[in-house]
């Protein structure tokens, strides 16, 4: 064997061997390491879906399935099983529970026969996707209903009702209503505003503090009417986090002559009391006549 061959493949064998040692490594994904998983939107309620959907339909108290927005049960209305029940083409959508997803707050009507349709509010909480009934509560027999939103956790109800000497064919008393969910299971009247006979704004307005703002005791509520109640006095109610009442009293406005405007005034301290969270403060005038709420205005506000 010859030297020159022999050096050759020495050679050739030296300079694969510091080609291979002067390549870059490549980084080598770890194993085992899965991919971030991102949740999912949370499922919306559409229209749809709670058009055919079973209920339990407030008034009569009956399970009904509907079927694009329909049920009817039984073809005589004078018979006793008779019901015939809708779902109202306005609903709304938005948060009533403060978990994040888009509830719902739609409207059913009733008619057991007869010439009365009973029209009832039901909140309806976003359960993973799927309606569930959390709490309802009766409106009027047709009702005209003009507007339904859900502001702040709030459901606001535009509508015209019946007042007291209404013919039941034709509601004439122009409200707007509130309505908070409380407990996951309970609808609490938090607003009512009206008009006089003669269509002057009958309403009170807490200017102070902002609803579900954070606060600290004392709080300093104050607000106005635009029509003086009865001898000047406002009733309150101030209620804990779980709608339990923790005190009430009266507040005087500083309406100058009956029926004039005016503001009022509360301070509250509860720090003795405990009470922290999201306090509910609320305003009402009382008829002097049946004892009924003419009007209602409440406040939600966070003590920490």
């Amino acid at each position: 064997m010859t030297t020159r061959p022999f050096l050759t493949l020495l050679m050739l064998a030296c300079t694969l061997l510091a080609s291979a040692c002067s390549l870059t490594p490549t980084a080598i994904p770890p194993t085992g390491t899965a991919a971030p998983v991102v949740p999912p939107p949370p499922a919306e309620l559409t229209y749809d879906m709670l058009a055919n959907f079973t209920w339990l339909a407030p008034v009569s108290g009956r399970s009904i399935t509907l079927v694009d927005g329909a049920y009817t049960s039984g073809s005589d209305s004078s018979a006793e099983d008779f019901l015939q029940a809708t779902l109202e083409a306005r609903f709304a959508l938005g948060d009533l529970d403060y978990d994040g997803d888009e509830d719902a707050a739609i409207l059913v009507a009733e008619n057991m026969g007869g010439t009365g349709v009973f029209v009832s509010l039901i909140a309806v909480r976003n359960n993973n996707g799927v309606p569930l009934q959390a709490a309802s509560m009766y409106v009027d027999d047709r009702p005209m209903i003009n507007d339904l939103q859900i502001e702040a956790g709030e459901i606001l109800m535009d509508a015209v009702l019946h007042g007291a000497t209404d013919p039941m064919c034709c509601p004439s008393m122009p409200v707007v209503l509130g309505y908070r969910l409380y407990n996951l299971s309970e609808l609490v009247l938090t607003r009512r505003a009206g008009q006089t006979s003669g269509g002057a704004p009958r309403q009170i307005n807490i200017a102070n503090p902002a609803d579900l703002a954070d606060a600290a005791y004392p709080v300093i509520i104050s607000g106005s009417v635009t029509i003086g109640p009865f001898e000047n006095t406002l009733a309150y109610n101030v209620f804990a986090p779980d709608n339990t009442l923790v005190t009430g009293g009266s507040v005087m406005t500083d309406s100058l002559n009956p029926g004039d405007p005016g503001n009022f005034t509360l301070s509250l301290d509860l720090t003795l009391a405990g009470v922290t969270g999201l306090v509910r403060v609320e305003f009402i005038e009382y008829s002097m006549m049946d004892g009924s709420i003419m009007t209602l205005d409440s406040v939600l506000f966070n003590i920490p």
